[in-house]
């Protein structure tokens, strides 16, 4: 006889889809320092922002599928820690992978 024990699920560990958005690190800062131009230093202290972000994971899925396959010029800000040309980079691998249609 095959003996069964009680499944418990899980408790999740993501906020529910329709509230991520208020637990994101870059909520707290300036919208510029989201959207730092070209200068180095200032796209390295955006990434930072994201670097502890307890829904990094989620905004990540949620800018790949939102973007697309925009071109790079037309991806704006470091959003989950990534510029516009390494987003369009990400969704090219994954593309190629068959991860997203």
């Amino acid at each position: 006889m095959k003996r069964h024990t009680p499944h418990t699920p899980a408790a999740p560990t993501t906020p529910a889809a329709a509230n991520w958005r208020k637990l994101a690190a870059c909520v707290r800062v300036a919208p510029e320092v989201m959207f730092p131009g070209t200068i180095p230093e200032d796209i390295d202290a955006a990434k930072a922002v994201c670097a502890d972000c307890p829904v990094y994971r989620l905004c990540l899925r949620d800018i790949i599928r939102h973007e697309g396959s925009k071109r790079a010029d037309n991806r704006h800000g470091v959003v989950a820690a990534l510029t516009g040309p390494e987003r369009l980079a990400v969704w090219r691998q994954l593309k190629r992978r068959g991860a997203i249609a």
